[in-house]
Formats: C-alpha cells, structure tokens, sequence
C-alpha cells in the first residue's frame, strides 16, 4: 500500500505487504503422521470454495455448504509436542499445487468447524486424556484448544515455561457449558519450545494435571517474538496483553505481547491491518480483510464474517450494542477516509451513516488532492480530511480528522437516513473560514498547546463533572502540515508550539476538559512523549476513566509505554518495522481467553 502522502511523511495507512490470510500449516509429510482424522470429501478439491458472495450494500457471508464439504480438513498428531497428552494439529488435504483457500471465508471456517465437532464427537474427552488442538481455527497461530468432560465444573490452571523468559501464569476461561472444560489456552510463545503444565481443579476438591513440551509455529509474519523491555516497576503494569498492530514492512497480523515483552500469539490478519480490536460480551470484534468485518468467539472461530461491499475500511471502529461503526473509504467515489458505516454484527447489515463531503461541502471545495497516491484502505483518491478515529458516547459521535487537525462532533449521526449536524468543532478555526462553519468551534480559555495531527480522540466522562462537562483525551502528534491546502492557507496559523519538521519535535498526552454548556474549553493536561509526526495512539485500561493507567504508542518513535495515571512511565517497549507500528491496545481478556478475577 502507498503511503497517503509523500514519502516520507505519513506511510501512516501503509499496512506493508498484504500476507497470505490462508493460514493452516501446511499439510505434514506422510512420514510424520501417525494419526489422521479426515473431515470432508477426499478427492472433490476445493473448485467450489471461494469467497461467499455479497452485495454492493455488504452483508453477512454465508458458507456454501457443498463447498464446506468437499474441503478436507485434516487432524495430525503434533510431532513437536512432547508431554503426557497428545496435540493435535490442523491442516488441509491439498492437491500438488493447490492453495490452501482463504482463512477468513466463511466456508472455511464452516469446515474447520465442523472438523472440531467431528473430533470432539470422536469418544468421550477426559480430565486425564484431554482435547488439545493448536489453532483450530486458523487465528490465534499458538492458541491451544483444550476440552475435556468431567462430572464438575473446575478451572483450568496454565504455567507456560521457555528460556530466557518469565513463567506466564493464568487461569484460562471456561466456556463449557455446564461441568467439564472448554477454552483456548494462550500462552505458547510461536517458534520456541514451551512448557505448559496443565492442572484441573474440579469444584468438589479434585485435581488432574499434566505436562506438555510444545513448539508453536513461527509467526506467519516473520515477526520476532521478544521486545526490548525497560520496566521501572512491574508490579504497577496492569494485568492482559498489549495488542501491536500496523506494523510496516512485517505483515499484517497483529501481535499479543505480555507485560515481559514476550508474545503469546499472532493474530492472524487479511490484506490490510486490523487497526482496533475491540473485545467485549464475549466476542472479538475487528476487521478481518479490507472489505470485511469480523466477529470472534474466544475459542478462535469467525462465525460471523459480514461483507462491507464497497466500503474499504481503516484505522479504527467502535462497537456501541450490537452495532460497529467503521471507516471507511467508498470506492465508488474519488474521494478517501471520508466515510463511516453502521454494521448491525446480528443482521450483518451494512449501510452508510456519514458522508463527511455532504457536511462540509464548502471545506471540500478549499481542498486539493495531494501530490502522490491517497488513502488508507485499498482506494485511492482526495483524502481531503482524513479521519483517524472515532468514539460514540451518549449518541454523539466524536471524530478526528487529522489533515485539517480538527476534532468533529456530530448529532444524529447513528441511524441510516439520519441527517448528521455538527454539534461543534475543536481545532484552527482560520481553515475553516468561508466555509460556514466558523460559528461552530468551541471557544479555548486560557492558554491551550492546541492539537495538531491528532489521533485517538475519546470522551472521558466523570461523575464529579457537572453535567455538561467532560474531558476529551487524544494523542497529540504535535506536527503541522497540511498536504490538501496551499501553505499560504495553513503555515501562519499553527497551534502554539506545534513542530513542522516530520523527524523532530514533541508529542503529547492531551486532554481538554470541554463545557458544553459554555460552548468552550481548557487544557486540563499535557505529559510529553516520544516524538511521532503521524500514526500512534493513547488508550486508557480499566474503567477508561482519567484515574486510570494509559499505554501510549509513539509509532514513528518504534515505542510504546504503560504509564501511570498521570503519566510516569511503568515500562517502556521497543519494537521493530519499516516505518512505524499503527496502535497499540491493551486488554485483559478476562472472561474470553483468562478467568474473571
């Protein structure tokens, strides 16, 4: 993917290469099988298989069931796992020359499904002679399934061990129902000999345990499994697994780090980057191709693989309810990063909300295609306002449009149908001049940095706040330039401070606490960080409140931090790519992949 403005200021939409999303290991040679399950019909190949049609609108992908059937899935004992059990390992039955077919299709997940089932079904799992599969789905690269039925509920104590590395430690979610267990154990490190002691503890004081020797796959992407990890205080870090993802030149997937630096999985990506994974009510919601949106379950399976049509997505999505919200980029129009969809994750319905040139269509006009190719998804065109991310509270939509530096609040900007409005600006009100919206920014009191460039805009609410009032925290890039207007327009009216060099200035944790009422706002804080002229992000853990912990990610600085509420660093994080790694999140994956504390 072309950068979306001239090298070398933003490759920021630059996803590098798009990897093969086929995933399944290759089939093992035939003189290491010892044991093959075989799900499907040998010999009809996989002529019917191929990407489950939808609309120009989008929709739900259906997997065709003839199709599923004549895909041979097959289950082979593990030949590097070493232990008291045996691991099972997923592969297709090819043809010489055959590909193996798309991993996020939704036949192929129907026959990997069905694969499972089948082996599950082949006799009765025990506590002492468990399922274990690695990956059965295809997503996670070193998830093992574990299931087993047993006369009680219990949990699932998990000791995974390798060199030169801190033991990981978890209890792993049940998701059997009733007695007995059912879950996907993360904590493999891909490409290196792990460890893992197992111990069930049933309910009524019974215990079985055992111990597994396994090498996890490589990652598919190439990427190294350990960061430099400079930690000031690991018993401050809060408990899950940071989520790296965009990172250019390595792939596409996306690459679960614990608190030591060390990885415990690879999520697997299509042809563009998963910018955002949102995990909640028991599911894992991203994209999972540049025309597709996904649903997880937390054993791996995408059960739900909803078509976007014409719509190309990036950089970031929300999920209100049942319902995601995606930019996007219509490839029907010559225009980019302009769009938002409502994907309804029950229907599968896809359709357009926002169409941000028909809400500001004078500013539209003032701006010019840039030098160079634009975009950030697969379309090419005028990426004349660039919209980065986007957050949904209390029914208004909050986004970031990082070429113009402005932050935009829209009403009625959730239904199909709807006619969005603008609730107010925040940014350079002279860029707006002659455009009809000047009335609408909010007015700054006292001295404000001002946000440039900025990315990961969300609305932190308070209930010591008077109603009305809340703050609004992002990552501010603190780099001003603009690649759609003429600089006569833009280079006199630079927030204070703000760097125009791409390689130097500094960046910052910005909040703003915003008066609705009073149609104004302050700075409430600014923590400087690690310089980065474009990408990067601010994520708050917990409760999502200003008194929690934060991980910031510098992307072109190749580092990412979790710091303190008020921003002291607790460790800081050093990785490779080409250019920069997009966003980082962090997440506990309590009640998905880890028990509930």
């Amino acid at each position: 993917m072309p950068p979306d403005h001239p090298a070398p200021r933003d490759p920021e939409s630059a996803t590098g290469p798009a990897t093969d999303p086929a995933a399944g290991p290759a089939t093992l040679p035939s003189s290491l099988r010892r044991r093959t399950l075989m799900a499907g019909t040998a010999g009809a190949g996989l002529a019917l298989l191929a990407l489950a049609a939808c609309t120009d609108d989008g929709g739900p992908e259906e997997p065709d069931p003839d199709a599923a059937a004549a895909l041979t899935v097959t289950y082979t004992e593990n030949p590097a796992a070493r232990g008291d059990w045996t691991v099972w390992t997923v592969a297709y039955d090819l043809a010489e020359g055959q590909e193996a077919p798309a991993l996020f299709d939704a036949t192929t997940q129907a026959a990997r499904h069905e694969a499972l089932q089948a082996k599950k079904d082949e006799k009765a799992w025990t506590a002492t002679d468990p399922l274990l599969v690695l990956d059965p789905y295809g997503t996670t690269g070193s998830g093992l399934y574990v299931h087993f039925e047993d006369p009680e509920a219990g949990q699932l104590d998990v000791v995974a061990t390798a060199s030169a590395t801190e033991d990981f430690a978890r209890t792993a979610a049940n998701h059997a129902e009733g007695a007995g267990f059912e879950g996907l154990v993360i904590g493999l490190i891909p490409g290196a000999h792990t460890t893992l002691d197992l111990t069930w503890r049933a309910d009524g004081g019974g215990e079985s345990a055992g111990t597994l020797r396994i090498k996890a796959p490589t990652t598919q992407s190439g990427y190294g499994t350990t960061l430099a990890a400079d930690i000031a205080d690991a018993d401050a870090l809060t408990p899950g697994l940071f989520a790296l993802n965009g990172v250019t030149g390595l792939g596409n997937n996306t690459y679960l780090f614990d608190n030591s630096g060390v990885m415990r999985a690879e999520m697997r990506g299509g042809d563009t980057a998963a910018h955002h994974f949102v995990v909640e009510d028991g599911r894992l919601v991203t994209t999972t191709g540049s025309r597709q949106l996904g649903v997880l379950d937390p054993l791996g399976h995408a059960a739900t693989l909803i078509g976007l049509g014409g719509h190309s997505v990036h950089h970031d999505l929300a999920v209100v309810d049942d319902v995601a919200y995606v930019l996007t980029s219509d490839s029907s129009s010559e225009r980019v990063e302009d769009r938002v969809i409502r994907v309804d994750l029950a229907s599968g319905d896809v359709e357009q909300v926002v169409d941000l040139q028909k809400i500001f269509p004078e500013y539209e006009k003032l701006a010019h295609a840039q030098e160079g190719e634009a975009g950030g998804s697969v379309v090419q065109g005028k990426d004349w306002i660039h919209v980065n991310s986007i957050d949904i509270t209390d029914g208004v939509m909050i986004l970031s449009a990082r070429e113009t530096s402005t932050v935009i609040a829209l009403d009625d900007a959730l239904e199909a149908g709807s006619t969005p409005s603008v609730r107010w600006m925040i940014g350079v009100e002279a860029l707006w001049e002659g455009t009809g919206h000047e009335e609408l920014f909010l007015a700054a009191e006292g001295e404000v940095i001002g946000n440039a460039g900025q990315h990961t805009v969300h609305r932190i609410d308070d209930d010591e706040l008077p109603e009305g009032q809340f703050y609004l925290e992002m990552f501010n890039n603190n780099y001003w330039s603009l690649d759609t207007r003429d600089e006569a327009d833009w280079q006199d009216h630079a927030p204070r401070d703000a760097a125009t060099d791409e390689q130097d200035g500094i960046s910052h944790v910005l909040r703003y606490l915003v008066d609705e009422n009073a149609g104004s706002y302050r700075q409430d804080e600014a923590i400087e960080v690690p310089y980065s002229s474009v990408v990067s992000n601010v994520y708050r853990l917990g409760s999502g409140r200003v008194d929690q912990p934060m991980v910031v990610n510098s992307g072109r600085s190749n580092e990412f931090s979790e710091r303190t509420a008020d921003g002291d660093l607790i460790a800081t994080y050093r990785y490779d790519s080409a250019s920069h790694g997009y966003r980082v999140y962090k997440d506990t994956f309590d009640g998905f992949w880890f028990r509930e504390p």
